[in-house]
């Protein structure tokens, strides 16, 4: 596994464990904050686990933001899922 990958990998699960260890923040920044979680973690899997993704990120925010969190995971996968194109150095031509 690259390094990014596992970065990618440990940075969407610091973050979600942050998201439900408490945050008193409003709708818009569990938004924002499941979203880049949702783009981590499809990135850290190299796209290879999607509905894994989606079913996790949909699940954390169950406990803290529906809502937000169902919205920001279904929109973030569906933008990567109709793009189907990874950025990464192994596929970047030459």
């Amino acid at each position: 596994m690259p390094i990014e990958r596992f970065a990618c990998l440990a940075g969407g699960a610091g973050l979600m464990l942050v998201l439900l260890l408490g945050t008193r923040a409003g709708w818009p920044a569990h938004f924002l904050c499941f979203a880049l979680a949702t783009a981590l973690l499809w990135r850290g899997t190299a796209g290879q686990a999607r509905c894994a993704v989606v079913a996790a990120v949909i699940g954390a925010a169950a406990f803290v933001n529906l809502l937000a969190g169902a919205a920001a995971a279904l929109a973030v996968a569906g933008a990567l899922f109709i793009r189907r194109t990874y950025l990464c150095a192994e596929s970047s031509e030459r």
